[in-house]
């Protein structure tokens, strides 16, 4: 009996305590959280900026394929067998030039003959003419000899441009393609012996959504870039608008004429290009300060050192600022880096403000 109560004793003894532990915890965390409810937050450290007006471009950016001025290819204009081919593969020739030389021999003989013919011709018809001062030649004997001088005279033409066409000269300033006729080889009139290129300046071709067929005319100003020439810009113009519009891929054919003196851009090379259609005065705030949450475009704004979460309007965004529409002055201070730690009203502390200068650059 004596034992059954120690026993009792001791567990009310114990219940006592676990109850005194519960309660002094719960006390110690009440308090906790009291002093804690009355700490102000801790502020936020930020970096800012100021929205700076920049002059800005309307432009568009396509992919565009360079294209000679002038560009065709050689056949000669009869067959025959190679006397002689002066030139070789890339020359560059001029206007004028002989690029080959079939045999004549045959075409010139034929020549001579429709020559002596046309003398003949010329003095028969001198003739009747001083028969009829003197009323000896009727008038129906005069046409038939002038008939006859015309026709003497088409066949000198004829013979001329067949001895011609024995000789290939260059049409143009411009460089030679692949080139291998040799001395004593016959070809055919349908044989392509090489190509000319017109290089002095080319054209870029690309095209453009419909969306821009309003904007675009002739003497617009067009920066490319190759990829042969990093961080070399070439300067054009647009000198050709397609007339309408491709009903399947919805765009207009563009041409930009491009100088190409020193002939660093070659047919067939890719370029990148910028059409600016307009420039004008914008404000601009880093691309990394815009905030976008499904339709929602935002920043964050300091305002005596409270964040405040305000809604914007973007245009377009070019080398990493973008335009502001509307919903900030140029007195606004954003949140540049450290926003993704905010809410509207955080307390912020600024760390660094951008300057204008640093802004600039």
């Amino acid at each position: 009996m004596v034992r059954a109560i120690k026993w009792l004793v001791g567990l009310i003894v114990v219940a006592c305590f676990a109850a005194a532990g519960v309660w002094g915890a719960d006390y110690l965390t009440a308090s906790e959280q009291q002093a804690a409810s009355t700490q102000e937050p801790s502020a936020i450290r930020v970096s800012v900026a100021r929205p700076e007006s920049r002059e800005l471009e309307d432009r568009y950016s396509a992919v565009g394929t360079i294209l000679p001025l002038r560009s065709i290819e050689l056949r000669p204009l009869a067959a025959g067998r190679v006397v002689t081919a002066p030139v070789a593969s890339g020359a560059r020739v001029a206007e004028g030039d002989l690029i080959f030389e079939l045999d004549s021999r045959a075409v010139r003989a034929e020549l001579d003959d429709t020559r002596a013919t046309y003398e003949e011709a010329r003095q028969e018809l001198q003739r009747f003419l001083e028969l009829q001062d003197r009323n000896v030649s009727s008038e129906a004997t005069i046409e038939t000899a002038r008939a006859a001088f015309r026709r003497a005279e088409a066949a000198v033409r004829l013979a001329e441009a067949n001895v011609e066409d024995r000789r290939l000269l260059a049409p143009f300033d411009g460089v030679l393609g692949a080139f291998d006729l040799d001395p004593g080889e016959y070809i055919e009139s349908s044989t392509i012996v090489s190509t000319l290129e017109d290089l002095s300046a080319v054209e870029a071709e690309f095209a453009l959504p419909e969306r821009y067929f309003a904007k675009t005319r002739t003497g617009q100003t067009v920066r490319l870039e190759a990829r042969p020439y990093p961080g070399r810009v070439f300067a054009g113009e647009v000198d050709f608008v397609a007339p309408g519009i491709d009903p399947e891929t919805r765009s207009f054919k563009v041409r930009v004429l491009v100088d190409n003196e020193d002939r660093a851009l070659a047919g067939g090379m890719f370029v990148n290009a910028d059409l600016v259609f307009d420039s004008y005065e914008a404000l601009t705030l880093p691309d990394d300060a815009v905030i976008s949450e499904g339709s929602a475009t935002y920043v964050y704004t300091v305002e005596d050192g409270t964040a405040r979460r305000t809604g914007i309007a973007l245009g377009a965004s070019r080398d990493g600022r973008a335009e502001i529409g509307d919903g900030l002055g140029e007195d606004a201070q954003v949140v540049v880096t450290g926003w993704n730690t905010l809410s509207d009203g955080s307390p912020v502390e600024i760390a660094e403000e951008a300057g204008r200068a640093e802004v600039l650059d």
